[in-house]
């Protein structure tokens, strides 16, 4: 099967891209729909390693989600030893 060289472009999501193929591979076959389970979990956000610079003189992790939490602004002045 040929594909456009725009074909990411054409059909940016993953749903998109499966359903052209689909259509292009069957032709006008009904199409099936697949249900995804949901998992349940008490954790919505976990974080496993992290390594950066932080904002607005925050110096952890920690700092940052709380930061993040309550809405903080992590702007600072521009250093004015880079000229």
């Amino acid at each position: 099967m040929k594909l456009p060289a725009t074909l990411v472009f054409d059909y940016p999501t993953p749903t998109a891209l499966a359903g052209y193929l689909v259509q292009r591979a069957v032709g006008d076959a009904p199409a099936r729909v697949v249900v995804a389970a949901r998992t349940g979990t008490d954790e919505p956000i976990a974080i496993v390693g992290m390594s950066c610079r932080y904002p607005g003189g925050v110096s952890s992790p920690q700092g940052l989600w709380d930061l993040v939490v309550r809405g903080g602004d992590g702007i600072t002045p521009f250093p004015v030893d880079r000229g």
